[in-house]
């Protein structure tokens, strides 16, 4: 019949027999089991043993402290002679005998065994920005960068729009004073052409030198 070998501290390790028609066998420690672990690391209904084509599987009942193989959590173990598991924290051997072991070898076993995984509320969470605050999302969005020109262009084109602003601020601000346009002034403008037949009024100087003034001319001058 095969063992199960309990070996809980400060007491003798205790054998368990059971035939190897057994479909189930309940371990835990409640009185209900099959096998009852007094240890506090066992829960009242840790886990079973379950027959299966080729042998037996120890399943985890979503205990506490679970079972380990190699100190590996795990939800199911395949149990092969020699297999020692921890239940909680109670060591836990699985025994066959040479007549158990031949007539499981006629049976197909296919492997059941499955490593726990980790709670839902215990796996890493991603982090995230919190957004309680519109500012807190701007902090820690990439800023655009301003890609700079490689024109050697772009200076002389500065300077000439610079040349072109002080020149017209100039113009307005004469013509606002003045009246006159800055630059007919600094080209002195264009001289305009006289009708045919038209002639400069002359000067006073002209006037007089000519003879020409307003005096009457009387009869002994001429």
């Amino acid at each position: 019949m095969p063992r199960v070998i309990i070996s809980e501290p400060g007491t003798t390790p205790q054998p368990y027999r059971f035939k190897l028609e057994r479909n189930l066998i309940k371990i835990g420690r409640g009185s209900d089991n099959d096998i009852v672990i007094k240890c506090g690391s066992a829960s009242t209904n840790h886990c079973y043993m379950e027959r299966v084509e080729g042998g037996y599987v120890m399943r985890d009942k979503g205990s506490t402290n679970g079972i380990k193989l190699n100190d590996t959590p795990m939800e199911a173990i395949d149990l092969y002679d020699g297999t020692e598991v921890l239940v909680g924290d109670i060591p836990v051997t699985f025994q066959l005998t040479d007549d158990e072991l031949e007539t499981l070898s006629h049976e197909e076993f296919t492997s059941h065994q499955k490593k726990k995984l980790p709670p839902v509320d215990e796996a890493p969470k991603p982090s995230r920005i919190s957004t309680s605050s519109p500012r807190a999302t701007h902090a820690h969005r990439p800023q655009p960068t301003l890609q700079k020109s490689s024109s050697p262009f772009r200076p002389l084109l500065v300077f000439i729009l610079l040349l072109l602003a002080l020149s017209t601020g100039l113009t307005l601000r004469h013509l606002k004073r003045t009246g006159d346009f800055l630059p007919s002034k600094l080209m002195g403008g264009t001289p305009q052409e006289k009708p045919e037949g038209e002639t400069d009024a002359p000067t006073k100087g002209e006037e007089e030198s000519n003879g020409t003034g307003d005096e009457p001319v009387t009869d002994s001058e001429m």
